[in-house]
């Protein structure tokens, strides 16, 4: 039975940098958001590195950040 839970964008990028065990820049964890499709924007569109910042930086108890690093 499928869920209709819908995933946030922090427990989406949570995944991914466990998924990829070491740090990536706010670019390709965008793309890969992106790729995976498991999170959706209301209005369709793309997630962008400025999103990906935007929302590690609100969330610094579950994100480090180095720079452009997470």
């Amino acid at each position: 039975m499928k869920t209709n839970r819908k995933i946030n964008l922090q427990d989406e990028i949570a995944a991914i940098l466990l998924d990829n065990e070491k740090p990536m820049t706010n670019q390709q964890i965008a793309a890969k958001v992106n790729e995976r499709k498991n999170y959706i924007k209301k209005d369709g569109s793309e997630v962008t590195s400025y999103q990906i910042h935007g929302r590690t930086k609100s969330y610094p108890k579950l994100f480090y950040r180095d720079g452009n690093k997470v």
